[in-house]
């Protein structure tokens, strides 16, 4: 299968191009435990899903409401009313312990570094020297451009966008049609490539770009396609189809 037409190629960056390092499921159960609140059968997966949805709705309603710019983030104040809503949803009420809470999640971001998927590199350097336009598209807080430079492929993209407010994140096509702007390129000739349906896939076919899913991080997404969309299950594959 050959794809003819497409002049620019747009990532996403968590489970793309990059391995999440982020287990928040994990880090918070760790923590309760350390902190004596509670054994590893008292917070399963699925209780701490449920306890993040009131401080993800808080934060997202904090974040329409004031009316932020699309590359605002949260202080640290933000955080600790996130992580108080997160731990009284878990039967955690003592200031102290939210504070400690912070603190390891202060900790864990400063030494944790995202590890770039093998291939990728080599994949963007042969796409970008065939004369293909690169961009990112990733709903995060913060630029990652020294994230990038950090493993030297920054130089390879001619654009980026990031933002984690809604309105702006995906699946809104905002950062999609932002980057067709400043590519100079119609958005037909575009494609998007991510590993998550609900926000990638959708994203990609709002903005009337080519949606590519990549599964080598989340082969499960596979089930949630409704429409049709190119899988790929490796990023080497894109040096075939295209």
């Amino acid at each position: 299968m050959k794809i003819e037409g497409i002049k620019a190629l747009i990532f996403d960056l968590g489970g793309t191009l990059y391995r999440p390092v982020s287990n928040l499921c994990g880090l918070t159960r760790d923590f309760l435990i350390e902190a004596e609140v509670g054994t590893h059968e008292d917070f399963p997966d699925t209780t701490i899903r449920r306890a993040i949805q009131e401080p993800d709705e808080w934060l997202t309603s904090y974040m329409i409401e004031n009316e932020v710019d699309q590359h605002w983030q949260p202080s640290n104040e933000h955080w600790i009313e996130y992580d108080k809503l997160l731990l009284k949803a878990l039967g955690v009420e003592d200031t102290e312990v939210v504070m400690q809470y912070q603190s390891k999640w202060d900790e864990f971001v400063e030494d944790s570094t995202p590890e770039i998927m093998n291939g990728c590199k080599e994949c963007l350097e042969e796409l970008h020297e065939r004369g293909f336009k690169l961009g990112i598209a990733s709903n995060r807080f913060r630029d990652p451009s020294k994230l990038l430079m950090k493993d030297s492929i920054h130089g390879l993209f001619d654009a980026i966008e990031y933002t984690n407010v809604p309105g702006y994140r995906k699946p809104s096509p905002f950062m999609l049609l932002r980057l067709t702007e400043e590519l100079q390129i119609n958005p037909r000739k575009c494609a998007y490539i991510g590993n998550i349906v609900e926000q990638d896939i959708v994203a990609a076919e709002r903005a009337g770009m080519l949606p590519i899913l990549l599964t080598w991080l989340d082969p499960q997404e596979y089930d949630k396609i409704t429409s049709d969309v190119i899988v790929i299950e490796d990023i080497m594959d894109l040096l075939e189809i295209l």
